[in-house]
C-alpha cells in the first residue's frame, strides 16, 4: 500500500532516509536538482503525498528547497538571521547604517521601492490614530544574492512623513529611523506581532515561491518617546529565507 510503513519507520522518513543519503553522496551534484514528485512517487511506488511527506523532512533539514515552476533543488541560499532587537536598535539606524545591513552582512541588500499618499486599511488608521486621514505608504520588495526575501509595506503619518522628508524612495543613511529622529519621533520601543501561514496569491508570485511554502508575516509598530505610533510596518517572509533571532535581558 502507499504510504505504508515497513519496519519501525513510515515509508516517508525510509525515502527521505534514501534522498538524504543521495544527496550526501553527491548524485545530485550536476544539475542540483531532484527528480520531480511524478518521478519520485512512480520510483517509490507511493502516493504524492508520501514523496512530499519526504521533502518535507529535507527541506526542515535545510538540504532541499522548492522553486516556483522550477521543482527541487539542493539549498544554495543561507538562511538570513534575522535578529528584530539588534537590527531595529539606535545603534544602528543612529549610526548611519540600514537596519539590513546587520542582517545581510557581505551579501548585501537591493530593494525596489514605491511611495504614495493612500487612505490606510482601517486597523492601520487606527492603530496611527489617523482615521479619516491619509498616510504615506511605502511598499517594498527586498532582494538578497537576486533571491526575493520580503516584501514590507509601511505606513506613516502624513504629517511626520512629510516633515522628516521620507515621502520620498531614498531616505537616506539610516533610513526612516533617522530621519524620524532628527524630527524628534526617533522610535524609542517597538511592538511585533508574528504569524506563519500559507501565502496568499499576491505573496506567492512576489516571492517567487510555490503555495505550500510558509510564509512569516511580523507587524511592527513603532512609539516614539511620547508613545505616538510613528510607523506600522507589514512584513512578509519567505520561511525558506529565515531563522528569527530573539536578544534581551532576562
Amino acid at each position: 500500500m502507499a504510504g505504508k510503513a515497513r519496519g519501525d519507520k513510515p515509508r516517508y522518513q525510509q525515502i527521505a532516509d534514501e534522498l538524504r543519503a543521495k544527496i550526501q553522496s553527491g548524485a545530485y551534484e550536476g544539475t542540483r536538482k531532484l527528480p520531480s514528485e511524478r518521478e519520485m512517487s512512480e520510483q517509490y511506488g507511493v502516493a504524492r503525498n508520501t514523496v512530499r511527506d519526504a521533502l518535507q523532512v529535507l527541506r526542515s533539514e535545510d538540504l532541499i528547497e522548492t522553486r516556483r515552476g522550477s521543482g527541487v533543488h539542493l539549498r544554495s541560499f543561507r538562511r538570513l538571521s534575522r535578529d528584530a532587537v539588534a537590527r531595529a536598535s539606535r545603534s544602528q539606524w543612529g549610526a548611519g547604517r540600514s537596519i539590513w545591513d546587520h542582517d545581510t552582512g557581505p551579501l548585501g541588500h537591493q530593494e525596489t521601492t514605491q511611495v504614495e499618499k493612500i487612505d490606510p486599511p482601517a486597523p492601520v488608521a487606527g492603530v496611527l490614530g489617523v482615521r479619516g486621514q491619509k498616510v504615506w505608504r511605502r511598499s517594498r520588495l527586498h532582494r538578497v544574492d537576486k533571491r526575493t526575501v520580503m516584501k514590507s509595506t509601511g505606513w506613516y503619518p502624513a504629517d511626520l512623513a512629510e516633515e522628516a522628508r521620507i515621502a520620498q524612495p531614498d531616505t537616506g543613511p539610516g533610513g526612516v529611523y533617522a530621519r524620524l529622529d532628527e524630527i524628534g519621533h526617533g522610535p524609542a520601543r517597538y511592538r511585533e506581532e508574528i504569524e506563519v501561514r500559507l501565502p496568499l496569491s499576491d505573496e506567492v508570485a512576489d516571492l517567487g515561491i510555490t503555495q505550500t511554502t510558509p510564509i512569516l508575516r511580523i507587524v511592527r509598530t513603532a512609539y516614539d518617546s511620547d508613545d505616538r505610533p510613528v510607523e506600522v510596518n507589514e512584513m512578509v517572509m519567505d520561511s525558506d529565507s529565515y531563522r528569527l533571532i530573539y536578544t534581551f535581558p532576562s
